[in-house]
């Protein structure tokens, strides 16, 4: 089929509403936004504690985002789904994914908090604790989902720029005052406890003090996302898994120079979240229609394609001088590994689309599948490849898991080869929308 000039971009942009792509636009200006002023400040912390301190807190983060699906529970796609389809029982629901996301959130602080306590290392446990908290003020993220189920991210965005600006120049005036690696830490925590209070005196407190568990509403949500629960925790295990078994097996200054690889790569993945998060209603929306879903379902994939292959290009040809010019010579150890991961964003920007429409199309239970026979894959990987190539074997490790279970897991059930059709399409520059 010949290929039509700019007309994939031209349909795009005709065919969505422009609620949706408004919408895009402000999750776009947040991400970007804290793309600029994070990198900037990220950088200058990274540089100022050096790999040693950077891995340290590093690796606390890693521990805490491992069990971090707890605290979410893999709600936030099923509660945007059920705030969609019952827009009249909104308290009930935003109420019980509350407390269960809450409840959550305590059991991950406490288990991160006992398996750095059994390692006897005080120091490491008021930072793990610290960072474990910011999982129980998250909670009130289910209002940011509300907003999202209704195309107003608009008011998220401004809120959580707010307290990132705000904390972004404590962080600088904790590096002219040569502060310690624990203010950092307190820092960031301040700023998702100042995000979610504005999320609350923006949906209304006198409502959120009204909010409760609702028991046949509670079963609804877990036995729906329960799936997401388990695959969510493999997810987080083999993302952050590497960093553990780097600080483990090597020391944590590899761990610090692995992380400046991961969290370049990591800067871009809030494109399919902006995508998806947006386009999500609209999908439910036209599931019914198995030709429009399909083709609304293919644009998404080949967007989120071009954009992440180029990205991939750019940075691989780059990373020397990106990592040299920006962290210092003292990180250089860290280019060539971000040649290799930055090459895992077009599967995870697939798979983020993907795991949407696992969710839409009840088939939840893929989502676990693909997930567990990934992380397996990674543990191995990464045992086989860590002691021969250090931080650059952890790197090839993730990238092969992710390829496997973004992509090629879908081809073998039959439920799921549709989406590895549609992400097979979408690789081709030349076939027409």
């Amino acid at each position: 089929m010949p290929f039509k000039q700019n007309a994939f971009f031209f349909q795009l942009k005709n065919y969505f509403k422009n609620d949706i792509l408004k919408n895009v636009g402000w999750l776009f200006f947040d991400k970007f936004f804290r793309l600029g002023v994070g990198l900037f400040v990220g950088i200058w912390v990274a540089r100022y504690l050096g790999p040693g301190n950077f891995g340290l807190w590093n690796y606390s983060i890693a521990v805490v985002a491992i069990l971090s699906a707890f605290s979410t529970l893999g709600l936030d796609q099923v509660l945007v789904k059920n705030l969609v389809e019952d827009q009249s029982n909104e308290d009930k629901l935003m109420g019980t994914a509350f407390f269960l996301r809450f409840f959550g959130a305590l059991l991950a602080v406490a288990i991160s908090c006992t398996y750095i306590y059994v390692q006897n290392k005080p120091f490491l446990l008021l930072i793990t604790f610290l960072t474990g908290l910011n999982l129980v003020f998250q909670s009130f993220d289910v209002i940011d989902l509300k907003l999202q189920s209704v195309l107003k991210s608009r008011v998220s965005v401004i809120i959580k720029n707010s307290a990132f600006t705000i904390t972004s120049i404590l962080k600088l005036a904790v590096i002219i005052e040569k502060g310690s690696l624990i203010a950092f830490v307190i820092i960031s925590f301040i700023e998702v406890m100042l995000g979610a209070l504005g999320l609350i005196l923006s949906y209304n407190l006198s409502k959120v003090l009204k909010w409760h568990i609702n028991g046949d509403y509670a079963r609804k949500l877990l036995r729906e996302c329960w799936p997401l629960i388990l695959s969510g925790i493999i997810i987080m295990l083999y993302v952050r898994l590497d960093q553990v078994m780097i600080g483990n097996m090597l020391n944590t200054t590899s761990v610090g120079l692995y992380s400046v690889s991961v969290k370049f790569s990591e800067l871009w993945y809030f494109i399919p979240t902006a995508f998806v998060g947006s386009f999500f209603p609209k999908l439910i929306q036209v599931r019914g229609d198995k030709v429009r879903y399909e083709k609304l379902c293919l644009k998404l994939l080949k967007t989120l394609f071009i954009i992440s292959f180029f990205i991939a290009i750019a940075v691989s040809l780059f990373a020397q001088k990106l990592i040299g010019s920006l962290y210092g010579p003292s990180f250089i150890a860290s280019a060539f590994a971000l040649k290799i991961s930055i090459w895992t964003a077009i599967f995870v920007f697939w798979g983020v689309s993907a795991g949407n429409m696992l969710v839409i199309e009840n088939l939840n239970k893929h989502n676990l599948y693909k997930s567990l026979q990934g992380l397996l894959l990674n543990i191995v990987l990464n045992l086989i490849l860590i002691p021969r190539l250090g931080i650059n074997g952890a790197a090839i490790a993730t990238l092969i898991s992710q390829f496997y279970a973004s992509y090629f897991y879908y081809l073998f059930p039959k439920a799921t080869r549709h989406i590895f059709l549609l992400q097979s399409k979408s690789a081709l520059f030349f076939y027409d929308l």
